[in-house]
């Protein structure tokens, strides 16, 4: 009796808890003028989101209920006007009959800009990096201040944004624990003091990778790759995949620049198969190469967890297991001659500047800029492996990239950066739609010159 009245007592507690936000809120574009709110409270609570815009001489505002239950994480969608910045607050109801929050004092007030119309020429900035491990550097993890200090329009998580276990064997029996183990993973990075103000101040994107997927080197073989999706769907809400092929891959638009999230496990085969084709799997890479050409877009992004143009080094990429499909698509984007591609990935634990030129002198240059890892042992062995299509790499420590996007300018232009813990900028190169480094005579191609990572 007295464990019952004592148990009672607790909940009576818990119930009588202020209701705080320990993550978030963060922001995400999910469809054309729509965005997507998601943030996390201490606990099961009624809310109350109030937005304001002034707009060609208005103010527009609006309320909004929502409850947070499901692991009290919130998703709430909200109609915008493209270019415009939003205020919002957001408030604890104690009931769901309360109407007003006249006189109530909000959880959060902050504001957030809405992405410019698609299409429209301008600058913009594009943080992102990979492997961000929840049990290292105690409940420290600095880059995230030194990557908010830049005011990114969009960050793009791409890929092992948590660690679960390395062995399936490390995975319980039931659905039910399976998603648990995702959840409590996510809820222990995703709650990190200093990414709080990176969520706050841009758009949020991400995919996975093997580590966030599953198991190390996971593929289409895992059988809880359902319980990976819901959970990402619940900690960073998109609209993934497509009706008939399920996975984390999807598009956005910002302004002029179209971006591709890859997903490189679902489809994927597994390594170890000598029979194995296909990195991304049929409908995936339709789905891709019918986005690219029909794309309208200055620049053309695409993000993958695992390297796409690097294929000389003994890791997971495109290029190492599954070269034919990844020779076969860089072909196809040659023969179209699509300009302003560019590639972004991670995983490797080190940062990295590739450029693959077309061997037939069809199309442009190919660039792709590695960034890894945010939060996680670097592999400073990792420029020992010799790549002759490396321009620049750096092993010195945690890092993260930036892209600056100029489609005002003539020629329009892209500055490719990696930044280290202190946001210092440790390589950086400013490359043209032809893939030409800004400055270089379009009928020339340097040979590579690596940058030595700092001792």
């Amino acid at each position: 009796m007295a464990v019952i009245l004592l148990l009672g007592f607790a909940m009576e507690l818990r119930a009588a808890e202020p209701v705080t936000i320990v993550a978030g809120p963060m922001f995400t574009v999910t469809g054309k003028d729509e965005i997507t709110v998601w943030l996390q409270t201490n606990r099961p609570a009624r809310l109350r989101f109030e937005t304001h815009c002034h707009w060609m001489g208005k103010d527009d505002r609006d309320a909004f209920d929502a409850a947070a239950s499901n692991r009290s994480c919130v998703t709430l969608k909200l109609k915008v006007r493209a270019g415009a910045i939003y205020g919002l607050k957001v408030y604890e109801k104690q009931t769901a009959s309360e109407a007003s929050t006249a006189n109530a004092e909000p959880i959060i007030c902050l504001a957030y800009r809405c992405p410019p119309p698609d299409g429209k020429s301008g600058l913009s900035t594009f943080a992102f990096g990979s492997c961000s491990h929840q049990e290292k550097f105690g409940d420290s993890q600095p880059i995230w201040t030194a990557i908010a200090k830049e005011r990114p329009d969009c960050f793009l998580f791409i890929g092992d944004n948590i660690y679960l276990p390395n062995r399936a064997s490390d995975y319980q029996a039931t659905r039910e624990e399976v998603l648990r183990l995702y959840c409590d993973t996510y809820d222990r990075e995703r709650r990190v003091p200093e990414m709080q103000s990176l969520l706050r101040s841009t758009m949020s994107f991400a995919l996975w990778d093997d580590h966030d997927y599953g198991p190390n080197n996971s593929d289409r073989t895992w059988p809880w790759k359902d319980v990976a999706l819901e959970a990402l769907k619940l900690y960073f809400p998109n609209n993934y995949g497509l009706p008939d092929a399920p996975g984390c891959y999807y598009r956005f638009a910002w302004g002029d620049i179209d971006v591709f999230m890859l997903d490189d496990r679902t489809y994927r085969d597994p390594n170890r198969d000598e029979n194995r084709t296909t990195f991304l799997g049929a409908r995936q890479l339709a789905w891709l190469k019918d986005g690219l050409a029909a794309s309208k877009s200055t620049f053309k992004l695409v993000a993958c967890g695992n390297q796409i143009l690097s294929d000389t080094h003994p890791h997971e990429s495109w290029g190492v297991q599954f070269r034919p499909e990844r020779d076969a698509f860089l072909d196809w984007l040659w023969e179209k001659k699509i300009t302003g591609v560019l590639f972004v990935a991670g995983d490797r634990h080190f940062a990295e500047l590739v450029r693959k030129p077309d061997p037939k002198k069809r199309g442009p240059d190919l660039w792709e800029l590695t960034s890894s890892p945010l939060a996680n042992d670097h592999y400073k062995d990792g420029p020992s492996f010799k790549n002759p299509e490396r321009v620049a790499c750096y092993a010195g420590g945690v890092n993260y990239g930036l892209l600056e996007f100029n489609t005002v300018s003539i020629p329009e232009r892209a500055t490719l950066s990696i930044k280290d813990v202190k946001g210092a900028t440790v390589f950086q190169r400013t490359i043209t739609l032809q893939g030409q480094e800004l400055g270089e005579p379009p009928s020339t191609r340097k040979p590579p010159a690596p940058d030595l990572p700092p001792r």
